[in-house]
């Protein structure tokens, strides 16, 4: 029996190998692209492999919430009960930029988009058998998202620095899928794919990045992390304890700050009131 799997960045990078995964798996898969042209060429390249690959693609633009909601209408229409959201996206920024909402943008994207995109989709995940698995990162160890007012780190702090915001992001991923375990009865986990080789650090031209770049070759291959998260997908239900953490295909412990379940309930109270869906 197939199920339709919802897959947020998958065009390229992790996103992309793990849709080709679940794809040739026989999953029907919703890849929700900012770019509907790059969608289409992601789900060529995967119909090279499997031809018979039932593969839809919706517009979803992660830094805007107009777009968020727009997306979720659709995959709210095109299946009623999906077999796993996948919150993969992913953005770093050296220097400050803002959404269109006027938030950091790699805050608003990796978190913000994402908290929103799963909200928007609660009546189709929540009581049912689907899971949620978010993305984040090892980088998450060196978030510090209390040094100052959440409100502060949200629209973007004085201080900004790029690794920071990374990291502040990919921590705010791990708190969310715990407070989300609190308080919703479906699965969801947080994955760490491994470091990887994938065009997220492409896109700055800062000279950390470009030492990045240089080590890249040194970095493991999407294809990795895509098997890593593709795995939580059909990992038996015993082997996913809501609100878990993993590192790769390992169970693990997220490294969290002082008072980290308080801080996640912070956040998501305040995620739920600049989404707009504190209702």
């Amino acid at each position: 029996m197939n199920h339709t799997v919802v897959v947020t960045g998958a065009n390229s990078g992790v996103g992309f190998e793990a849709t080709r995964i679940l794809a040739s798996q026989g999953h029907d898969v919703i890849l929700l692209c900012r770019s509907p042209e790059r969608g289409a060429r992601a789900v060529a390249r995967i119909r090279e492999e499997s031809p018979d690959a039932a593969l839809t693609v919706v517009e979803c633009d992660l830094g805007s919430f107009e777009s968020v909601r727009s997306a979720a209408t659709e995959v709210r229409e095109r299946v009623p009960s999906p077999r796993a959201l996948i919150n993969n996206a992913g953005v770093y920024r050296a220097t400050l930029e803002r959404t269109t909402d006027g938030f950091e943008r790699t805050m608003g994207v990796n978190h913000l988009g994402h908290f929103l995109l799963t909200r928007c989709l609660e009546p189709t995940l929540r009581g049912a058998r689907t899971r949620i698995i978010n993305v984040a990162s090892k980088a998450h160890e060196n978030g510090r998202l209390h040094r100052r007012p959440l409100p502060e780190i949200l629209t973007g702090p004085d201080d900004y620095r790029g690794f920071g915001a990374y990291s502040d992001s990919k921590l705010a991923n791990v708190l969310f899928t715990r407070e989300l375990a609190r308080r919703w009865e479906t699965t969801v986990v947080a994955v760490h794919p491994g470091l990887l080789a994938t065009a997220i650090w492409d896109r700055n031209r800062t000279w950390a990045m470009r030492l990045v770049r240089l080590v890249k070759p040194l970095m493991g291959r999407p294809a990795t992390g895509g098997q890593a998260v593709a795995r939580l997908v059909t990992a038996p239900d015993e082997d996913l304890p809501s609100g878990g953490y993993f590192d790769r295909a390992a169970r693990s412990e997220p490294t969290l700050p002082n008072r980290g379940d308080e801080l996640a309930g912070e956040l998501w109270d305040l995620s739920a009131e600049v989404t707009g869906t504190d209702t």
